[in-house]
């Protein structure tokens, strides 16, 4: 499966670190690019082997993407960066819902996010091999981590600042929240390893976990 990538009002958007837009070949690279990464993982990718398959010459792809993590980079922004970003349409959270109902929204499609297969291969990548790679460490959990905990941050406080919600400090409260979410959505997303753990009913078993971490760390105020 391809990743999830720009749609096609987006096609001009700069790579950053590159002087060429994301034009077609762009985007047959990045697709390879993933595939290479999930199959491969970053130490071992070839990118001779993401240019044959991209349909483009070794210098060509260089002239987009320098250098192997520069690839690495641009596959992160371009699918799970971007779901964060810009999640599914039907999903997004609504200004006129209680706070509570917005959190649990926004848990339910960073779930999803994370326990999709792809995405999940590159989330066990990143967290099994880019220790090796420390700029990468950095870039991923920024780009991928970091911004679902800031969006998390944000309704927080603005759910305590209108009174809907009690929490001591938003800062933990994010962290303590995505922290098993992630964890229990990697587990889902790999059913041959975790299967005895999880169990076989996704939904309910999303919804349970949602409804408790939001239950013990978030208070609805009285």
């Amino acid at each position: 499966m391809a990743p999830r990538l720009l749609s096609a009002g987006s096609m001009t958007e700069i790579v950053r670190g590159t002087r060429y837009p994301i034009d077609g070949r762009a985007q047959r690279i990045i697709v390879a690019g993933f595939a290479e990464f999930t199959q491969r993982g970053v130490r071992a990718a070839r990118m001779s082997a993401v240019a044959r398959e991209a349909g483009v010459s070794l210098a060509t792809l260089r002239q987009y993407f320098p250098t192997r993590e520069e690839l690495f980079r641009e596959v992160i922004r371009s699918t799970i960066v971007r779901l964060i970003r810009h999640p599914p349409e039907s999903g997004t959270p609504t200004t006129g819902q209680p706070m509570v109902g917005r959190i649990r929204q926004l848990l339910r499609q960073f779930w999803q996010t994370m326990e999709d297969p792809e995405q999940a291969a590159l989330l066990r990548l990143a967290l099994g091999e880019l220790s090796a790679f420390p700029e990468l460490a950095v870039f991923h959990t920024t780009e991928v981590i970091g911004r679902a905990v800031g969006r998390l941050e944000a309704m927080l406080s603005e759910g305590a600042r209108s009174g809907e919600i009690r929490v001591r400090d938003v800062r933990i409260a994010a962290r303590v929240i995505l922290a098993p979410l992630i964890t229990y959505a990697l587990w889902f997303a790999s059913p041959g390893i975790y299967g005895d753990l999880t169990g076989p009913d996704r939904h309910r078993t999303e919804e349970a976990v949602i409804d408790l971490l939001v239950g013990v760390v978030v208070g609805a105020a009285a």
